[in-house]
């Protein structure tokens, strides 16, 4: 019989090799990685594609409507912290253009009486057709003679080059000067301030050198700051932060675009009667283009959210049946963004309707601080929902897609799972966020490389290698009709205004396809978005109610049934 002492110290080991780890049984967040390739699919970049150009059609005929009514800085000065400063403003631009239109007229046209002078100056769309035809045959001269001064065909050219770019110079200054579109000047802020959000996400941690108490000190002291809040609390809306720049996206646009715009402030000879039916007509158009917006983001919306859940779980969806799901479900994909805001107004209605009694005399303000503990919980009651629309909105049309529920049952949801897992939900979202960006600068990149590689090559077959020119320009032909992209500048300005009528013609088309390409980058962002939620609202659903990932609701209008042998299960 051996010995049991010694049996047991004589341990064997048996040597074993890893050959494979699945990190997302490890780590659950690294699902949300998966987004980038949920949202670069054809089928969702297409969905998002179409509702950018609905969106982009609707607005110019808003513009068309309206004409220029935005000068430069204006929707930065909405949030203006001093009094009165964004009416100011108004006013002061649009006084500046006024005299700066009729000192231009004076300048280029100074056969203009001074009556035709100033009706031009009250007139920005009519004073820029005019100027631009007076620059564009100065232009005219400027290569005729260039051409008929006998010099070589080095110095033709560069004379050319320079009336070129002077015409360019003229007509962007001409532009900034009668101001843009509203639509225009709301889409350009809203992609600015999205590029800053990409800058800020990508240096999230920074290094930053901060001066001492003493001014006066050469020292600096180091500080690690994050990028996530503003430097300086008391000005939310400066866009160095990402919580700024979101603000500026998801607030100061929206609500410049309802209440700041020039048509709806006192600004001009327009009073009275008058203003408030030009008040009411802008709103009623504004209420037009939020209807046409939210209908195509709905749309989009809805279809890429399901594909990214069915895909997500396993299943490939056709393209005829999510069209099936989402026109089925497309009302509470409309109405359910909209409620929670509606309940927020609501609520704060019911408060003004009961301050109503603190207008009595002597009585009100007694009977207000009587039950001033109603108004706290009906503010407290505003707090909760304001609270779940920043946390639970971005997850409203994943659990529609992921459930086929209604639009309370999803409110419900969504709001409830940011509250059990708030901090679970902050993670995520930073993550999604920081993916997103680098997603998108590799994109930017490529779609960089792809338009320099295509300027280059077609450039030199369009020249003969250098041999021709453009018709006017003295620049290469395809340079003339577009210029060479920039990584941060993918479509420079177009100097239409420069091109002969072949040029122009040619040009149209080009940036037809050019645009197009270029809006693919936007499709990704609206893409990845409504595919990273779905993905971050299965991960909480999973967290908080222990459904499984790939417990996607089956849906009658996808062909699908309850007992289908798919693994799509149904929740209880």
């Amino acid at each position: 019989m051996g010995d049991p002492i010694r049996s047991n110290q004589e341990t064997a080991y048996q040597n074993f090799t890893l050959e494979n780890v699945k990190f997302s049984s490890i780590f659950e967040f690294s699902a949300l990685f998966r987004a980038f390739r949920m949202a670069i699919q054809p089928a969702c970049m297409i969905t998002a594609l179409l509702a950018i150009l609905v969106v982009y059609v609707a607005g110019r005929a808003f513009d068309v409507l309206w004409s220029y009514q935005v000068m430069p800085g204006e929707i930065t000065a909405f949030h203006s912290p001093i009094p009165g400063y964004y009416d100011d403003l108004l006013k002061q631009n649009r006084g500046s253009r006024t005299q700066a239109i009729m000192d231009l007229l004076q300048h280029v046209e100074p056969t203009l009486t001074l009556a035709q002078t100033a009706a031009l100056a009250e007139n920005p769309g009519a004073a820029y057709q005019r100027i631009k035809v007076l620059y564009e045959r100065s232009f005219t001269q400027a290569v005729n003679a260039a051409s008929q001064a006998g010099a070589s065909a080095t110095i033709v050219n560069q004379a050319r080059r320079h009336a070129t770019l002077k015409l360019l110079n003229r007509m962007r200054n001409l532009k900034s000067m009668v101001g843009r579109g509203i639509f225009s000047a709301f889409m350009r802020y809203e992609i600015r301030e999205y590029g800053r959000l990409v800058n800020n996400t990508a240096a999230l941690l920074r290094l930053a050198p901060m001066r001492g108490s003493n001014e006066n000190s050469d020292q600096a002291i180091v500080q690690v700051g994050t990028g996530i809040l503003p430097v300086d609390r008391h000005r939310l809306w400066e866009n160095n932060s990402i919580i700024g720049c979101l603000a500026n996206m998801f607030i100061t646009g929206p609500s410049w675009l309802i209440a700041g715009a020039a048509p709806v402030r006192a600004v001009g000879t327009v009073h009275g009667m008058g203003l408030f039916l030009r008040r009411l007509y802008y709103l009623l158009t504004v209420l037009l283009l939020v209807g046409v917006s939210l209908m195509a983001t709905a749309m989009a919306g809805a279809m890429i959210c399901r594909q990214t859940a069915l895909e997500f779980s396993g299943n490939r969806p056709t393209f005829s049946a999510n069209i099936a799901f989402t026109l089925s479900h497309l009302g509470s994909f409309i109405k359910a963004p909209l409620l929670p805001f509606i309940t927020v107004l609501g609520t704060g209605l019911v408060l003004t309707i009961l301050s109503l009694i603190g207008a009595i005399p002597f009585l009100g303000e007694i009977f207000i601080g009587v039950i001033f503990v109603v108004f706290l919980v009906l503010g407290f009651m505003i707090m909760l929902m304001v609270l779940g629309i920043i946390g639970g909105l971005n997850l409203i049309y994943p659990t529609l897609a992921v459930e086929g529920s209604d639009s309370f049952d999803a409110i419900s949801r969504s709001f409830s799972y940011v509250y059990a897992r708030p901090w679970r939900m902050l993670f995520y979202t930073l993550l999604l966020l920081v993916y997103g960006a680098a997603t998108y600068l590799f994109l930017t990149f490529a779609m960089y490389v792809l338009l320099a590689g295509v300027h280059i090559f077609v450039g030199w077959g369009m020249t003969l290698f250098g041999m021709l020119h453009g018709w006017n320009t003295g620049g290469g032909k395809l340079d003339t009709m577009w210029q060479a992209p920039r990584f941060g500048e993918l479509i420079a300005p177009i100097n239409w205004w420069a091109m002969n009528w072949s040029e122009t013609l040619g040009a149209i088309f080009l940036y037809f396809w050019l645009f197009l390409a270029v809006t693919l980058l936007g499709a990704y962002v609206i893409s990845y978005y409504f595919a990273g939620n779905t993905i971050l609202y299965l991960l909480l659903r999973r967290s908080v109610d222990g459904q499984g990932l790939n417990e996607i609701y089956p849906d009658a209008a996808e062909g699908i049934a309850d007992d289908s042998t798919k693994p799509l299960i149904k929740r209880q």
